[in-house]
Parts: C-alpha cells; structure tokens; sequence
C-alpha cells in the first residue's frame, strides 16, 4: 500500500510540475515582450566606426523591425531562459555587427554559438528573414553549414581584420569573440589593401552582388589604408584606450616582430590562442556553392550545435 502511494504522489507531482509550467508560459512571455519593449532601443546603436556608411546601418535597423526582433527575442528567452535581456542585447549588437560584415564582405564565418543561435531562430521564420534581407541589402544572407567542425585559422584572422577596424573593441567584444588575431597577425592581408587597386580588391573581398550602402562601406574601408593608416601606427594604445577604437592599436601590432605586451587585452599570439577560437559550427544540413552571397557558421566540435 505504501508504494502505491509513492508512485501515486510521483505521479502528481509530474502532473503539478507541467500545470506549474504550463501556467507560467503566458507569464513568461509577457514578461520578455516587456523587457524587449524597454529595451529596444538599446539595440539601435551598434557602435560603428567611421567607416561602416550611416546609411547601412540606418537600413540594418529599419530592416529588423520591432515585431521582428521580438518575435525572434521572445523565442530566445524561452530557450534559454537564464540569459537576462541585458545579455541577449549584447548578442543582438553582435549579431548586427556580423550581418553588417556579412553585407559587406564576400564571406564571413560565424565564431559564436550563442550568437549563432540567435541568428538560427531568425532563420526559421523563413518569410520574415527573406523580408528583412531584402530590405537590408536587397538579396538574402544565406546560411552555409558545415557537416563536421573545422579548423579555421585563416577564416578567424580574416573576421578579425574586418571586425577590429568596422567596430568599437570592449569587454562584450573580447567576451564574445575572444581575442583577436591569435593565430595570425594578418599581414598578408595588410598587404593586399595596401598595394592592390580598389577593382581588384573589390573582385577578391567585396560580397557581389550587394546593396550600394554596402558598397560605400567597402569603399571606406580600403580608402583608410591608402591615407590613413601610416597615421594610425602612432599611439595606437592610446587611442584605444580613449575611444574602444582597436585599428590603430591593431596596426602597430602588426608591424611588431614579436608580441607585443600593450595588446595582451585585445590581440593574442599562436602561443596563448585557444583552440576554440578557430573551428567551424557543425550543423548539417545542405551547403550551398555561391559563396559570395552567403556566410558560413563556425566553432568548435566541443560545442557544436
């Protein structure tokens, strides 16, 4: 009789535990709807430098509307219902920041999971991606999978010499990122911008087709190391360090024949790198050949999707 009591009570507790959750679902959701509304504009700013054209951004932001971004941020929380709206901002700010890239540059690979998986729950509502692609640049950002985790080295250093002269370097940066340009300096692709001619780095870096604000952006980019950048190898540390501004910094890192130690936050060295921070996402699924158009995912195969 004891036992039948047991399971009895087992079975009842399974049954207040559902009722529990299924009564707090609604609870939950207009509490997440509620923060995202405080928040939003939060989210507005992604903190570009000069060179990301006002103009793409403004598009970025009118693109993503409210009702999209709180769809996709409802379902999110719900997921993971620990990550306070504080912390899903931050991911969305990175989010935008890699679609900024993504809508500039011929291909760029995902470093992130946790930002990944933001960017998987856009992905899913299938109209509402598509709406937004075209009203951001035009034609859609596709998604480009891996069926088992890669070393990327060369990828990483690539997404770094972009992300370190489009965006401000912080504490959410190096947290998301990790430090930059640990397996590489990227002189290799110093070199390139600073010897090859705008057409030619257009036809090797630049995403095609694209919109013309992402166009402008390209423009801008190049431009800083034909005037710029013998200007920015001075007190680079200081500039950083008044502004969160990591370019002139990056610039007098390269041209060091060893590690310099005034970098240590921000830039590491094939010695102190992780071994996270240059795999590929493993997410199965169809891979698609164009990939001008796209960009891909990446991490490594301990936290792969």
């Amino acid at each position: 009789m004891t036992f039948f009591y047991v399971i009895l009570a087992a079975i009842f507790a399974v049954l207040l535990v559902n009722f529990v959750k299924r009564q707090s679902r609604p609870a939950k959701l207009a509490r997440y709807q509620k923060e995202f509304r405080q928040f939003h504009k939060r989210t507005l700013d992604v903190d570009t430098s000069e060179i990301v054209a006002d103009a793409l951004q403004e598009r970025l932001n009118k693109a993503l509307d409210v009702a999209y971004m709180e769809l996709v941020n409802t379902e999110y929380r719900l997921k993971h219902p620990r990550d306070p709206q504080e912390k899903v901002n931050q991911a969305w700010r990175e989010l935008k920041r890699f679609l900024i890239m993504a809508a500039v540059f011929g291909k760029v690979e995902m470093f992130n999971s946790d930002i990944d998986k933001l960017w998987h729950i856009m992905l899913d509502h299938k109209q509402e991606y598509d709406q937004f692609c075209q009203a951001f640049i035009g034609m859609g950002i596709l998604h480009h999978p891996h069926f088992q985790p890669v070393f990327k080295p060369e990828e990483r250093t690539l997404f770094d010499f972009f992300y370190v002269q489009l965006f401000t370097v912080d504490s959410i940066s190096i947290s998301t990122w990790g430090k930059f340009f640990k397996h590489d300096k990227g002189q290799s692709f110093l070199r390139d911008f600073e010897t090859m001619e705008l057409e030619q780095l257009k036809a090797k870096y630049m995403r095609k087709p694209t919109s013309k604000q992402a166009e402008m952006t390209f423009e801008h980019f190049t431009s800083q190391f034909k005037v710029n950048r013998p200007l920015t190898e001075r007190n680079g540390r200081k500039i950083y360090n008044q502004t969160d501004y990591a370019a002139p910094a990056y610039f007098t890192y390269a041209s060091t024949d060893d590690f310099d130690h005034d970098f240590k936050d921000i830039f590491g060295n094939s010695e102190t790198s992780s071994a996270h921070s240059g795999h590929s996402w493993d997410h199965g699924g169809s891979h698609d050949s164009h990939s001008d158009s796209s960009s891909s995912c990446s991490s490594c195969s301990s936290c792969s999707s």
